[in-house]
């Protein structure tokens, strides 16, 4: 008998120690592009965990985040809505969680102009070749008449992220820049340390409202996107408080957020303030609370047709 009850006292540890296991999980990984993205998140890259369970984030650029989410290999992320829909749509793993930025897209110059037309026959350095900065940018000039990538156009030039565009602003080769915030601000903090001058010629937030005829500006430029089989009632409910507590966060630790964000990965140096982190439009808005945002902001994307109207079951909702 004591044999018996030593061996299911041994296969009783042995089975906590699984479902110890299965319960605390591995370390999970968090993968956002750098600038309002990770800012989204920075909660949850100061705790290192949400809700005991340990996150490991990291910043990337925004084509990496996509094809890590592409190969299933990320187990949350932060991305541009269009290809957060894309990849839930494709694959059976992920759901659409939350809105998390509601867009920080800025037209910066070392000319002062008034009107997108006077771009024409200007090269315009971008960040997003095939993501919400090329497809809200190409949709205003559509709707202002503006030519784009034709002779006498707009000339488009996509670098991979504002950290490539900055230098070469401040040396005088590209004119104008459109960019996200914290690089626009950036952009413009660097200059003046140079005794020299950027403009923040266009908010693309504002000029997008004018376009669509949208009752607020912005739309939902970045979600976040979390594998279906790690969203429990708790581990749902935890996530959405961090997210939630994270402008709190923000406001609270601007002096440290600089050092925060490059120990993560960050390319920018950037000296934060409200006035920036307002610029950023985070938010958190559940993302089946804002599926006729989603919707009607994709719905302007050649790109995005397939998908429309987008299937339900990319949502998650909480069953309580």
């Amino acid at each position: 008998m004591k044999k018996i009850a030593l061996l299911l006292m041994i296969t009783f540890v042995m089975l906590s120690c699984v479902l110890c296991a299965c319960t605390s999980g591995e370390e999970l990984t968090l993968y956002v592009p750098d600038g309002a993205p990770s800012l989204a998140v920075a909660k949850i890259i100061s705790d290192g965990s949400v809700g005991g369970r340990k996150v490991n984030t990291v910043i990337s650029v925004g084509e990496d985040v996509v094809a890590k989410c592409a190969k299933g290999e990320a187990d949350m992320a932060v991305l541009p809505t269009n290809a957060a829909v894309k990849i839930c749509s494709d694959r059976d793993d992920y759901l659409l969680f939350t809105v998390n930025v509601y867009g920080i897209l800025y037209i910066m110059g070392t000319q002062n102009i008034s009107t997108l037309s006077q771009l024409q026959g200007e090269t315009l350095y971008s960040i997003g070749l095939g993501n919400t900065p090329e497809y809200v940018f190409k949709k205003i000039c559509d709707v202002q008449n503006v030519s784009y990538e034709t002779n006498g156009g707009v000339a488009i030039k996509y670098e991979a992220d504002g950290s490539t565009i900055i230098p070469q602003v401040l040396q005088g080769k590209a004119k104008f820049a459109l960019l996200g915030e914290p690089a626009a601000t950036n952009l413009v903090n660097k200059a003046a340390s140079q005794s020299k001058t950027v403009y923040r010629l266009f908010d693309l937030q504002q000029l997008w409202q004018q376009a669509v005829g949208s009752n607020s500006a912005g739309y939902p430029q970045a979600s976040m996107i979390v594998k279906k089989d790690l969203l429990t009632a708790k581990f749902a409910k935890n996530l959405l408080q961090s997210l939630s507590d994270n402008y709190a966060f923000l406001r609270e630790n601007c002096d440290t957020l600089n050092d925060l964000m490059k120990g993560t990965g960050s390319s920018s140096d950037v000296n934060y303030t409200v006035e920036i982190l307002d610029r950023c439009n985070l938010t958190v808005i559940k993302a089946q609370d804002a599926k006729a945002d989603i919707e009607s902001y994709l719905a302007t994307f050649s790109a995005m047709q397939k998908y429309l109207p987008i299937s339900d079951s990319i949502y998650y909702e909480a069953n309580d």
